[in-house]
C-alpha cells in the first residue's frame, strides 16, 4: 500500500514537471525589444509598457501594453486600446507617471539616428485612454535620448538628467514645469556627475531628492549621486554606499520600493571587453548599503536594455525584455521580495502565473517555512509537506480557499508535533485540476 502511494506521488510529480515543460505561446504579448519604458499606474493598479526597439533589425514600436496587478490570477499582458494619434515608434525614451493628472508622460527618444524632440501624455483614466502631444516651450538640446527622468509631485514637474545626442553626452538638469509647460535648465551647485547616458535612479520623495546610479559615456560608471531638489538650493552630492556594489554598467533594469526605501538593479553591460550581466543588487537607502542578492529559481540570461519596475502591491521586482548581441526577447519575469527577509528571493517567469497555479517556498531565519500560493480561481486545495522519500509528514491546509493568493507557514514539525531535522523536503499543493510541488531545504 505504501509503495502504491509513492508511485502515485511520483506520477503526480512527473505530470506536473511535464506540464511546466511545455512551451507557452501567447496570442497577445509585447514584441521582443530593448529599452522600452514601464511605469506603475498606481490609481488603476497596473503596469503600463510603451515602445522599445530591436536595433539590430531597425524595428521600433509605439504600442502600449497593460499588466493588471490586482487580479489574484498572476501577471498577464494585454494590448491597451488607446485613442488619438500616437507618438512615433521609438526607444531610448523616458516615461514618468504623473499621479496628479493620472497620465504617463513620454519624453524624447530615437529610432536609429532619428531623434525625437517631443513630449507626449497618455491619459490613463480607465476606458478613456488617449494620446496627446504636449506643446512645450524652451526645450533642451534637440538631439537627446537615453536620459533619466522623474516626476516630482512636490514641484509638479518632470526633471531630466543627462542623456545622449549624436556623438555627444550630457550631464545637465532640466525641468518641465507642468503648470506652465515651460522648460527651464536648473542651475545646480557643487560637483556634478560625469556626462552619461542610460543612468538609472529614483525620486526619493521623503527627502525631496533625485538619486542616480551608473550609466556610460566614454567610460562606464557605478557611482551614486543625490540631487537635492529644494527650490533655490539644488545641489549634487556624491554618495558612497558601503557593501558590495555592482560592477560598472549601463543599460540595466531597475526599480525602487518606496515603502522600504530600496533600489533594485538587474543585468546591464560594459566594455571593453563586452561583458553582460544577470546579477541582482539592492541598495538600501536608509543605511546606504549595497547588497548582492542570489535568487533561486531559473536564472534569467545575461542582457542589456531590459526594463524594470517595482510592483509594490505584491512586493515583486518585475523585469521585461532586453537583448544580447543580435538577439532580443519578450520574456517577463520577477522575484518576490519577502517583506522582511530579502536574502532568498526566487526568479519566476511570467507564463507560470498566467494560467497555472504557482507555488513559492522560502525558509526563514526562525527555522520556519513560508509558503505562498497563487491560483487562477477560488477552489478546494490541499497543501502538504513531504520528506525526501515522498511520505506525507504534515498537512498544512485542506479546504476551500477564500483568496486566490495567500501565505501559509510550516513550523517544521510533523503531524505529531515532532521537530523535523535538516534535509530536503517537498511542498505539494493539490487542486481539483492539478498538483504542483516545490523542492526546498531546511537547515538547523
Amino acid at each position: 500500500m505504501k509503495n502504491n502511494k509513492k508511485i502515485k506521488l511520483l506520477i503526480t510529480l512527473l505530470i506536473v514537471t511535464t506540464a511546466f515543460g511545455l512551451e507557452w505561446k501567447w496570442k497577445d504579448y509585447p514584441d521582443a525589444c530593448e529599452i522600452s519604458t514601464m511605469i506603475v499606474d498606481s490609481l488603476n493598479q497596473r503596469i503600463i509598457l510603451f515602445g522599445g526597439g530591436c536595433p539590430y533589425i531597425e524595428r521600433w514600436f509605439n504600442t502600449v501594453w497593460e499588466m493588471p496587478l490586482d487580479t489574484g490570477m498572476g501577471y498577464h499582458w494585454s494590448r491597451l486600446s488607446v485613442s488619438g494619434n500616437p507618438p512615433a515608434a521609438r526607444f531610448d525614451h523616458s516615461a514618468v507617471y504623473d499621479s496628479r493628472n493620472q497620465r504617463m508622460i513620454v519624453l524624447f527618444g530615437n529610432a536609429g539616428s532619428n531623434y525625437f524632440h517631443d513630449v507626449w501624455a497618455l491619459n490613463l483614466r480607465l476606458g478613456e485612454e488617449s494620446w496627446e502631444m504636449l506643446n512645450t516651450a524652451g526645450m533642451p538640446t534637440a538631439d537627446r535620448c537615453a536620459q533619466f527622468a522623474i516626476y516630482s509631485s512636490l514641484r509638479n514637474s518632470v526633471i531630466v538628467f543627462g542623456g545622449a545626442g549624436y556623438y555627444v553626452r550630457y550631464n545637465d538638469v532640466w525641468e518641465l514645469k507642468l503648470d506652465s509647460m515651460v522648460w527651464e535648465e536648473i542651475v545646480v551647485s557643487g560637483d556634478r556627475p560625469a556626462i552619461r547616458s542610460f543612468p538609472g535612479g529614483l525620486f526619493d520623495k521623503d527627502n525631496n531628492r533625485m538619486i542616480i546610479f551608473g550609466g556610460n559615456a566614454d567610460d562606464f560608471y557605478n557611482d551614486v549621486w543625490s540631487l537635492d531638489l529644494t527650490p533655490g538650493n539644488e545641489q549634487w552630492t556624491e554618495l558612497h554606499p558601503s557593501g558590495s556594489a555592482p560592477e560598472i554598467r549601463s543599460g540595466f533594469a531597475y526599480g525602487s520600493d518606496p515603502k522600504r526605501n530600496r533600489f533594485y538593479v538587474f543585468a546591464g553591460w560594459n566594455y571593453p571587453p563586452y561583458q553582460y550581466f544577470n546579477d541582482l543588487y539592492v541598495l538600501d537607502l536608509s543605511t546606504l548599503t549595497w547588497t548582492r542578492l542570489y535568487p533561486s529559481g531559473d536564472l534569467p540570461w545575461a542582457r542589456r536594455g531590459a526594463v524594470g519596475n517595482y510592483d509594490y502591491f505584491n512586493d515583486n521586482f518585475l523585469v521585461f525584455g532586453g537583448g544580447i548581441s543580435s538577439t532580443d526577447n519578450s520574456e517577463t519575469f520577477f522575484i518576490h521580495i519577502d517583506t522582511i527577509y530579502i536574502s532568498t528571493p526566487e526568479w519566476q517567469s511570467q507564463p507560470k502565473l498566467s494560467s497555472y497555479p504557482a507555488l513559492f517556498v522560502n525558509t526563514i531565519a526562525s527555522g520556519s517555512v513560508r509558503i505562498r500560493y497563487m491560483l487562477p480561481k477560488i477552489c478546494n486545495i490541499n497543501v502538504k509537506i513531504l520528506n525526501a522519500n515522498g511520505r506525507v509528514i504534515r498537512s498544512i491546509f485542506s479546504g476551500k480557499i477564500s483568496s486566490q493568493s495567500n501565505w501559509l507557514t510550516w513550523d517544521t514539525k510533523d503531524n505529531g508535533g515532532k521537530n523535523m531535522s535538516s534535509g530536503v523536503y517537498y511542498c505539494l499543493l493539490e487542486t481539483e485540476d492539478i498538483g504542483i510541488s516545490k523542492k526546498f531545504v531546511i537547515a538547523k
